[in-house]
């Protein structure tokens, strides 16, 4: 019974709209023009909290802070990765690629 009952309650979740568990990584920049391919990265992360109506946010994921950070000269592209777990836990990383 148990079982059928997180069963109900996972797929009345998801077919809400709303997701349990979601990782996603998309580009932070979409100019690729002469853009040269790399592995140098640097990275940040950023946390937030949500109970209620209360947000709690702390760390810094801006693309300055971390080239800055990495010693980068030049930065050619970022992407930003985002783990969200039950609308409650949000965490993102921002990759960034440059010398």
């Amino acid at each position: 019974m148990r079982r059928l009952l997180l069963i109900a309650a996972c797929t009345a979740t998801w077919s809400a709209g709303g997701c349990v568990y979601q990782h996603t990584i998309r580009p932070l920049t979409t100019n690729f023009n002469k853009t040269p391919a790399t592995v140098e990265r640097g990275r940040g992360d950023t946390k937030q909290l949500t109970v209620s109506y209360v947000n709690l946010a702390w760390d810094s994921n801006g693309i300055g802070d971390i080239a800055r950070a990495n010693g980068f000269e030049e930065v050619w592209f970022a992407d930003l990765e985002t783990l969200r777990v039950m609308g409650v836990w949000t965490q993102q990383w921002v990759h960034v690629y440059g010398r």
